[in-house]
């Protein structure tokens, strides 16, 4: 059994158990274990008679009391990283510094989903706002699918976000801006096939133009869509001054490329993300003319000034040119060729 405190209410009772609970020491024993889950912790405490469930990070699990002092727990499967346990004494939460470590390769376990642009209302040009909304769905009438890395907006961020969907369930979900630091992409982890059952939807609307236009989707990239191959290819982009062109580059961790426009070559670095939930990335501007109306946009994984060029020993890619009307502030994608 698993469940999800509303965060208002987690607030409330938080601060409602601070006040009770302050002096009471806890220990977690093991503090880590896989990420296919299934370890066995024993929690010490002082516990009363009332049902318990644990929370690891935000993935609730069901607890045995076993005395007045002993919960025992088994944990769910979790991303790797390391979480805040917390423990739920009937309805009431009780404040603890217990943190539990997830070990090993999350791809044990989760697929890695990337949303090439996910983030908090932007502003732009001519009063356009920009807003972006993953619409997810769960048609399955039975399962219940967890996202982790995904957040609700709401006005605090989460450490360690996650939203469950349940059969049958629709949420839109949106990124709290304290949790962003500037990077767009994010990754979330699906349970292996349990992205299958689900339907989802990214897409980039302006609210101060909605009349006029829906918006633009963006693509949703599974992993083992990135590019393990040196080249992708991007063969008729717009070259006009009525026009920007953006370049973003995604990787599963930090990477070296070389993006061509036209006959000019140029290195760029991807930055590695700060955490578990974001890709290494890069974003490219400097889109030279040729007096052409359109060129070709490749990126390579070789070194620049080695002849002959080495391919760069390093993990997948994936990349999108966004195209946007300096007029009418439309957004166009283009995504890659192989």
């Amino acid at each position: 059994m698993r469940f999800r405190i509303p965060l208002l209410l987690s607030l409330f009772l938080s601060a409602f158990a601070l006040l009770a609970q302050e002096s009471t020491p806890y220990s977690i024993t093991p503090n880590s274990g896989p990420v296919t889950g299934g370890t066995q912790v024993t929690i010490k405490g002082d516990f009363g008679t009332w049902p318990y469930g644990v929370i690891f990070g935000t993935a609730g699990v069901v607890a045995t009391r076993v005395d007045e002092h002993t919960l025992v727990a088994t944990t769910p499967p979790h991303p790797a990283g390391t979480v805040s346990v917390s423990i739920f004494e009937y309805d009431i939460f009780l404040a603890t510094d217990l943190t539990f470590t997830f070990t090993g390769e999350s791809d044990e376990r989760f697929e890695r989903v990337l949303l090439p642009i996910f983030t908090p209302p932007v502003h732009g040009a001519f009063g356009s706002e920009f807003h972006t909304d993953l619409d997810v769905w769960n048609p399955d009438p039975s399962k219940t699918v967890t996202l982790f890395g995904a957040e609700y907006d709401y006005d605090q961020p989460d450490p360690d976000p996650s939203v469950t969907v349940i059969p049958g369930g629709k949420v839109t979900l949106g990124r709290v801006p304290e949790s962003f630091d500037g990077n767009p992409g994010r990754f979330v982890y699906v349970a292996k096939d349990d992205f299958d059952l689900l339907g989802a939807t990214l897409r980039v609307h302006d609210v101060t133009r909605e009349a006029a236009s829906f918006g633009t989707e963006i693509p949703i990239v599974r992993e083992h869509e990135f590019s393990s191959e040196k080249r992708i290819a991007f063969p008729h982009v717009p070259i006009d001054p009525r026009f920007r062109n953006t370049l973003r580059i995604y990787s599963t961790a930090a990477t070296t490329v070389t993006v061509t426009v036209g006959q000019q070559a140029f290195a760029v670095e991807l930055q590695a993300g700060s955490n578990t939930y974001e890709p290494a990335y890069a974003a490219f501007t400097n889109f030279p003319s040729d007096g052409v109306g359109a060129t070709t946009v490749t990126i390579d994984a070789e070194r620049i000034g080695v002849d002959p060029p080495s391919p760069l020993l390093g993990p997948p890619i994936w990349a999108f040119i966004s195209v946007t009307n300096n007029d009418t502030q439309q957004i166009t994608t283009i995504t890659p060729q192989r």
